[in-house]
């Protein structure tokens, strides 16, 4: 049996949707309960509560930062399943399937793979990518499996799964006039880097957010750490048969 955690619904569509999914698990003989999150219960908690009743399968049902939330609170305790609603490519590349027909039938063949997570120290999970982004370029220090230091500034990191991170900065070129008649300059200059880590330390300045699908999960300065082959899910082809 399936606990089934939905996120919050934003519109009557939604309600209408999740109305939808109800009648086709009833179809097809896929027993579980079902509970909504709201102000009152967040995902993380219902979740919990699902854990506390017995289950050992969470459902996520809804988009990236309410799949990385159930991701969070399951991890080592439960397996997690995905119906992605509103999600982006980040959740159905994992999962192999994009609509609810196929979800519901993932969830019935059952077949698992392990993926790897990230831990923002002490208890927030990155399981689809992360991202801190700032209008204005700002200082990051990054010390990596505590021995290499890098220093720089940013507009945007991105921090995936497998701790990858990808640092992106955009630079104006002065504005010159030449021979007083007409300007030149003013091009934008993108640069892009890349690190690998199994354990990392990030500080920036000004303090910033740490967002899953533009919701903030976390802050800096953080202290994170891979932990490889983490996560039960459950996927269209995976390798593990429970």
């Amino acid at each position: 049996m399936y606990y089934y955690v939905l996120e919050a619904p934003s519109s009557r569509a939604t309600r209408q949707l999740y109305q939808k999914l109800r009648d086709l698990l009833t179809q097809l003989s896929i027993a579980g309960e079902m509970v909504a999150a709201s102000p009152a219960r967040s995902a993380y908690e219902l979740s919990e509560m699902g854990m506390e009743k017995g289950y050992s399968t969470i459902v996520a049902v809804g988009g990236d930062h309410h799949v990385n939330e159930i991701a969070t609170a399951v991890l080592g305790r439960a397996v997690l399943g995905v119906i992605p609603v509103g999600a982006s490519n980040l959740v159905t590349d994992i999962i192999g399937y994009t609509d609810m027909r196929e979800a519901a039938n993932a969830l019935k063949q059952r077949r698992l793979s392990t993926q790897s997570t990230v831990l923002i120290e002490p208890s927030t999970i990155i399981f689809l990518d992360t991202v801190i982004s700032t209008s204005k370029l700002a200082k990051i220090s990054m010390i990596l499996d505590n021995k290499v230091r890098t220093h720089a500034y940013f507009n945007q990191l991105t921090i995936n799964r497998f701790l990858q991170m990808k640092l992106d900065s955009f630079h104006t070129t002065e504005v010159k006039k030449v021979f007083g008649i007409f300007n030149t300059g003013g091009n934008v200059i993108h640069s892009e880097s890349h690190f690998h880590a199994k354990v990392a330390r990030i500080i920036t300045d000004p303090i910033l957010p740490v967002n899953v699908s533009g919701v903030a999960i976390a802050e800096s300065p953080m202290q994170l750490r891979l932990i490889p082959d983490s996560l039960k899910i459950i996927t269209k082809r995976g390798t593990l048969l429970e």
